[in-house]
């Protein structure tokens, strides 16, 4: 088992997908328990706590992931609702009109010319 306590976190911060915000005093605590299945080792088991002032309680929720013998097999476990888009070695935020924003102050926009021009 692989114990994860990660703190620290500077804000501002969403809570999940639809936006809802964390605690601006940047407290949230989030702690993971990482295990392989007792029947399966080939489940691997993650249960995430967040601790947030926001939040009335802890939030707790459970994944699971089915490990793979393909060495070519690759999988992005964060699609859903992620609006993180990595181009190069920059990052952007993408907005709810599907346009690029950026993510730091005074950031260059993205080399387009590989993209069809309107």
């Amino acid at each position: 088992m692989l114990e994860v306590e990660t703190r620290n976190f500077r804000g501002p911060r969403a809570f999940d997908n639809a936006g809802t915000p964390l605690h601006a005093d940047n407290q949230t605590v989030i702690k993971e328990r990482i295990y392989r299945d007792k029947q399966n080792p080939d489940i691997i088991h993650d249960e995430m706590t967040t601790i947030d002032n926001a939040l009335t309680r802890p939030w707790t929720v459970l994944k699971t992931y089915r490990r793979t013998n393909n060495p070519h097999f690759v999988q992005n476990i964060c699609t859903v609702g992620n609006n993180h888009v990595v181009i190069g070695p920059e990052a952007y935020f993408l907005s709810a009109d599907g346009h690029l924003m950026p993510t730091k102050k005074n950031q260059a926009p993205p080399d387009l010319r590989y993209f069809k021009q309107n």
